[in-house]
């Protein structure tokens, strides 16, 4: 029995191991960087042809880990609009009182 791997290097003239040994490099870069996982999945899938004649058709798929954005707090009004600041708390009238700085 051939092993799979001798018949990857075959497909496209060792085309698919290539590509794939790149993917992989990338990945691995990308979850040293964000620090979470990712995979790679290589599939083959193989249709019947004339005879004992078998097309493989191979695909690579790549899921990198994506970087965490942090939330965000906001707050929504009847229309359901969004704010920063909360539109049913009103805001307190500051003024500024004498130029000298008091400290304790």
């Amino acid at each position: 029995m051939r092993l799979i791997t001798d018949i990857m290097r075959d497909i496209r003239k060792g085309r698919l191991v290539e590509e794939a040994t790149a993917l992989l490099a990338e990945l691995v870069r990308s979850v040293d960087e964000v620090g979470k996982a990712g995979s790679l999945t290589i599939t083959l899938t193989v249709k019947p042809g004339e005879g004992e004649e078998k097309s493989i058709h191979p695909t690579i798929a790549v899921k990198k880990p994506i970087k965490e954005i942090k939330e965000a707090i906001f707050f929504s009004d009847a229309d359901g609009d969004l704010h920063r600041v909360d539109p049913a708390q009103s805001e307190l009238g500051f003024e500024e009182v004498g130029g000298a700085r008091t400290s304790r």
